[in-house]
């Protein structure tokens, strides 16, 4: 018997499909990338590294990317994603949050030893070098705090400018010129 409820659909339509999120996102001022397949429910997302993961729309306002572990909650008029591991990522390029206004650039100091910060003319990204010479790229994140993710940690610089704590336990410091 057929019931006349029933509804047939040979393809995701609009309100079920995440079709809209296909396109260009940026993370921190950094481009990234949703690509949907046609079913409108797989995705591919490509992080400011150029790291691509598949994962898949629960709904157009529900991802889940199980490779990473994290899911996204998209914002009610589809211009933000928030990812449970604490990043957002943005329809617009816009940089959300201030640049921070103490200079990170120039010569600090872990126990003594030498490290430096070179900051790039976008005010965002910059070269960090740690005591045993090891270098990294880091991006300044909306919430001013300092990101290393080749390193795995991220840091805050203190309202003075003098000093960085580091999510591992470390501190760099510089002294003052004044």
């Amino acid at each position: 018997m057929f019931n006349s409820g029933t509804n047939l659909s040979l393809g995701a339509t609009y309100g079920d499909s995440a079709a809209d999120l296909d396109g260009r996102w940026y993370h921190d001022g950094a481009p990234t990338r949703i690509l949907v397949a046609p079913d409108g429910r797989s995705i591919t997302i490509v992080n400011e590294f150029g790291k691509s993961s598949d994962g898949y729309a629960a709904d157009p306002r529900n991802l889940a990317i199980p490779s990473l572990g994290i899911t996204g909650k998209v914002s009610k008029d589809g211009r933000r994603i928030t990812w449970t591991n604490g990043t957002e990522w943005r329809r617009d390029s816009s940089m959300p949050g201030p640049i921070p206004t103490v200079n990170i650039g120039g010569r600090w100091f872990r126990n003594g030893q030498p490290t430096s910060i070179d900051v790039a003319r976008d005010g965002r990204n910059f070269t960090i070098v740690q005591e045993l010479g090891l270098r990294a790229n880091g991006r300044i994140t909306g919430n001013g705090e300092l990101a290393v993710p080749a390193w795995g940690v991220t840091g805050r610089v203190t309202q003075n400018g003098q000093r960085i704590k580091w999510s591992n336990g470390t501190e760099w410091t510089r002294p003052r010129l004044f």
